[in-house]
């Protein structure tokens, strides 16, 4: 015997650039990873190496100086006894996290995000959003404060708010909402937000097309079909299902219902569009990212890291 944790999950990749910001998210991530009982894989990317030719004496120090405080991290994770492997690498911080995750083979990138003034959110843009809308495994984003670490060491049941839309995505989130009870005690809201119209369309009623509310009998097959969706993901869970009619954008009474509940933790899928797409159709998901004050966690149909994990 070596006298290391058997390591029995998939693992969990942060990234960190040492930030008091990213300190946090890594201490969380850490505190997942020994719950779980899995390895954390620490990724630092440098997007200086363009640096090199220009002046090798100045990335060399740069490099040294990057890769002592990775090691000086990691050293003090394990004094926690968290099994931890170090990456340093080069290029973009998103494309880094994807690709190390992938040949991890892990179940969930950690990054932690910033503020809410304009100059915070582009950084959140290039880095935490980009790495959530491209990644094939679960992103969780994480804000300063929160209680996901007292959850962790078990002295905070977590509120959670799942957004469904009855898609493969929204699927795979409630799956993941699944997998909380490994590490802690939760509670859970799954609110899914319609058009009346286009239900009523879809549902072949015959009545006169509504504005709001949905027409009650269509309200009540809503309710119900949410209602077993969720409990087939969620089976042991008593979970408080809301179908909310209206106008307005699905991210919209997404935090409304967090801000009323308090939530710590808001669960999205992601269609993971592009282009056009996007454009027409919008991301629920890049909405969250950009403007929840809580901690969000992004997911990816389960299929799609399943063929990412093949190549």
């Amino acid at each position: 015997m070596n006298g290391k944790k058997r390591i029995t999950g998939r693992p969990i990749v942060c990234g960190t650039d040492f930030s008091a910001t990213a300190v946090q998210a890594v201490d969380i991530a850490a505190a997942m990873a020994r719950r779980l009982g899995t390895e954390l894989v620490l990724v630092h990317v440098d997007e200086f190496y363009g640096l090199a030719p220009v002046d090798p004496k100045m990335f060399d120090a740069e490099l040294s100086e990057r890769r002592s405080a990775l090691n000086d991290e990691a050293n003090r994770l394990r004094s926690l006894g968290t099994e931890v492997r170090p990456k340093l690498l080069f290029g973009s911080a998103f494309d880094q996290l994807v690709t190390a995750a992938t040949d991890a083979k892990g179940g969930l990138i950690v990054v932690g995000a910033v503020g809410h003034d304009l100059a915070r959110r582009l950084l959140v843009g290039s880095v935490a959003e980009r790495t959530a809308e491209s990644s094939p495994f679960p992103t969780l984003v994480l804000r300063p404060g929160g209680r996901l670490a007292s959850w962790i060491r078990g002295e905070d049941e977590l509120k959670v708010l799942v957004g469904y839309d009855f898609s493969a995505a929204s699927d795979a989130a409630l799956g993941r909402v699944n997998q909380l009870e490994k590490i802690g005690k939760f509670q859970t809201t799954v609110l899914y937000s319609n058009w009346p119209a286009d239900e009523t369309r879809r549902l072949g009623y015959e009545g006169p097309l509504p504005l709001v509310p949905n027409p009650a009998d269509v309200q009540k097959k809503l309710e119900r079909d949410l209602s077993k969706r969720v409990a087939a993901f969620l089976p042991s869970k008593e979970v408080k299902v809301i179908v909310e009619p209206g106008w307005g954008t699905p991210e919209g009474y997404l935090f409304e219902l967090a801000s009323q509940e308090k939530v710590d933790l808001v669960v999205v899928g992601t269609h993971q569009r592009r282009g056009l797409g996007r454009v027409l159709l919008g991301s629920v998901s890049r909405a969250v990212l950009h403007h929840a004050k809580m901690a969000v966690a992004v997911v990816p149909p389960a299929e799609t890291a399943a063929r990412r994990l093949r190549k």
